[in-house]
C-alpha cells in the first residue's frame, strides 16, 4: 500500500494536505482520523474527483453502529470532525445517536404532517370564509331565487307577485338595520328574538308574527339550497311575540254598506279610483293584489268580463260583471294615466303595491291613534270608520260572499265566485265546466243587491234565489 503520510495508531493524523495527494488509485482504502472517526476513498462518477466518505463509529452495547459524518470535499474537514465530535458527545451522554437520528426522522415527518395539515385547515377555513354570506348577501339571494317573480316551463308562476318587494320594505326597516351586517350562520335565536320584540315594542304584534314567518321561509331556503347548515328561527314561537293570531271573520252589515257607499267613501278623501276600486272589490269579491295588479286589456265592458290571468290558484278565472261593478270600473278606466295597468305605480313600469289601498283605508280608521308619520291629523282620519270596527279590503271579499250567501247562493257556486281551490280534482272539473252560468247569476244577484244598499234601486227589487248548479 502506498504510504500516505499518516499512521493507523487510531490519532488525529489526517491533514488537508494528506487529503490532497489521494489518488484514483487510493480508492477503496480506509482512512483513521481517530476518536472513531474513519474515511473511505471513492471517485465521483460524474468529474472522477477522489472523494472521502467519513464515518462515526461507536459502540452501543455489544453492538458496533456507524454514522456518517460527511464527505469530503464537499464538506470541509473540520465540519466533518465538528459532526464527529456531536456524536461522540451524545454517546457520552447515553444517547445513541442512531436512535436519535430515527426519533428526529419520525419527529420531522410527524411535524410536517402537522403544518401539512394545518396548511389545509386554514385553506378551508379561508375557502369557507370567502363563502361566508352576510345576512343581507342571504336576503339578496334569497329575493333573486325565490321571492323574484317568473314563470316555470308548464307556465306556472313561482315567486311572490311583487318579487319580494313589501318583504324588502320590511326587513329594510326591522331586519337589516340589526343582523344586515352579520354573517348569517352565526345569527342567533337570541338575535332574532330581539328583532322581533322591537317591532311588538312599537306596537305591531301582527308585523312581528309576519317578521318571524319570513325570516323563517328566509332561513329554511337557505338550509334547502345547502347556504346554511342550522335554522335560527327554531323554536320560536308567534305567541311569544305577537301572539297567537286567530283567523279574521271581519264582514260588513248591511247597515254599514250602506254607511260607506252613501256616506263615508263619498266623503274620504280617497281619490276617485281609490273609491271605485272599494266598490269593484264589494261587487266581484276579488283579492285586492288581483284588482291591484289588473290590465286594461283583462276587461272587456262589452261581454260583461273580467279575466284574470294570474291569481292566487294559478289558473285564469273570469268574473261576470254585474252592472254595478262594470260601472265601478268604467270610473277606473276613463281615468287614463296608463296604456297597460289600471293602477300604475309612480314609474309606471309596474302596477302599485297591493298595500297602497290597505294603508289609505287604514289611514282614515284611526281612532285615537295618531296620525301616520308626516301627515296631520285631518277631518278624514276617521272618515272610514264603520259601527263594526276596522275594516280591510280583504273584509270586503269576505263581505261578498257573505251577501251572495243571505242572497241564496250555494256555498260551492259561492267558492268558484271567489276562485277558491277545490282540492277534489273531480269536483274542480266539474265546477269550472258547469258553473258558469251560475256564477253569471250569482254575481248579477249581488250587484243588484249593492245597487239597493247604494241608493240606485228600490229597496225589495233584489229577488233572493237559489243559484243551482245546473242552471
Amino acid at each position: 500500500m502506498r504510504d500516505l503520510g499518516w499512521n493507523m495508531a487510531g490519532e488525529r493524523t489526517l491533514t488537508q494536505k494528506h487529503l490532497e495527494r489521494l489518488k484514483p488509485e487510493d480508492r477503496g482504502q480506509t482512512l483513521n482520523d481517530g476518536g472513531g472517526l474513519t474515511g473511505k476513498v471513492g471517485l465521483d462518477r460524474a468529474s472522477g474527483e477522489v472523494t472521502v466518505g467519513f464515518t462515526f463509529r461507536y459502540r452501543a452495547g455489544s453492538t458496533t453502529r456507524s454514522v456518517g459524518c460527511g464527505t469530503w470535499p464537499r464538506q470541509a474537514l473540520a465540519e466533518i470532525r465538528g459532526k464527529r465530535d456531536q456524536l461522540r458527545d451524545q454517546v457520552r451522554n447515553g444517547i445513541d445517536p442512531v436512535e436519535k437520528a430515527q426519533a428526529d426522522k419520525a419527529e420531522a415527518e410527524r411535524h410536517a404532517t402537522e403544518v401539512a395539515r394545518m396548511a389545509a385547515e386554514a385553506a378551508e377555513a379561508a375557502r369557507r370564509e370567502a363563502l361566508r354570506l352576510t345576512f343581507s348577501d342571504l336576503f339578496g339571494k334569497w329575493k333573486e331565487r325565490a321571492l323574484r317573480t317568473s314563470k316555470t316551463a308548464d307556465g306556472r308562476r313561482k315567486g311572490r307577485k311583487d318579487g319580494g318587494a313589501e318583504i324588502e320594505r320590511a326587513f329594510t326597516r326591522d331586519v337589516l338595520p340589526h343582523l344586515g351586517a352579520m354573517y348569517a350562520d352565526s345569527i342567533t335565536r337570541k338575535q332574532i328574538a330581539e328583532v322581533l320584540h322591537r317591532i311588538v315594542e312599537r306596537g305591531s304584534g301582527r308585523q312581528a308574527n309576519v317578521t318571524l314567518s319570513n325570516l323563517r321561509q328566509c332561513f329554511g331556503w337557505a338550509i334547502g339550497a345547502g347556504l346554511l347548515e342550522t335554522d335560527p328561527t327554531s323554536h320560536l314561537k308567534k305567541e311569544a311575540f305577537g301572539g297567537k293570531e286567530e283567523p279574521r271573520e271581519r264582514h260588513l252589515s248591511e247597515d254599514e254598506i250602506k254607511l260607506l257607499l252613501c256616506s263615508a267613501l263619498p266623503s274620504s278623501n280617497l281619490t276617485d279610483k281609490a273609491k271605485a276600486a272599494v266598490k269593484v272589490l264589494l261587487a266581484t269579491g276579488v283579492r285586492i293584489s288581483e284588482l291591484l295588479s289588473a290590465k286594461r286589456a283583462d276587461i272587456d265592458l262589452d261581454m260583461r268580463e273580467w279575466l284574470i290571468v294570474e291569481n292566487k290558484s294559478d289558473r285564469p278565472h273570469i268574473v261576470h260583471l254585474s252592472d254595478f261593478a262594470a260601472g265601478a270600473l268604467q270610473e277606473i278606466l276613463a281615468i287614463k294615466d296608463h296604456d297597460v295597468w289600471l293602477f300604475p305605480n309612480r314609474t309606471g313600469a309596474e302596477h302599485v303595491c297591493e298595500k297602497t289601498l290597505t294603508k289609505q283605508i287604514g289611514d282614515r280608521q284611526r281612532g285615537d291613534k295618531p296620525p301616520m308619520k308626516g301627515r296631520s291629523k285631518t277631518k278624514h282620519a276617521n272618515s272610514l270608520t264603520l259601527s263594526g270596527g276596522r275594516w280591510t279590503p280583504h273584509d270586503l271579499r269576505r263581505t261578498a260572499s257573505t251577501l251572495m250567501g243571505e242572497l241564496g247562493v250555494l256555498d260551492q257556486v259561492i267558492e268558484r265566485c271567489l276562485n277558491h281551490t277545490e282540492e277534489n280534482k273531480i269536483k274542480r272539473t266539474y265546477q269550472r265546466q258547469q258553473l258558469l252560468a251560475a256564477r253569471k247569476d250569482a254575481f248579477a244577484l249581488l250587484g243588484r243587491k249593492l245597487e239597493e244598499l247604494a241608493g240606485l234601486r228600490d229597496s225589495g227589487s233584489v229577488d233572493v234565489q237559489i243559484c243551482s248548479s245546473n242552471s
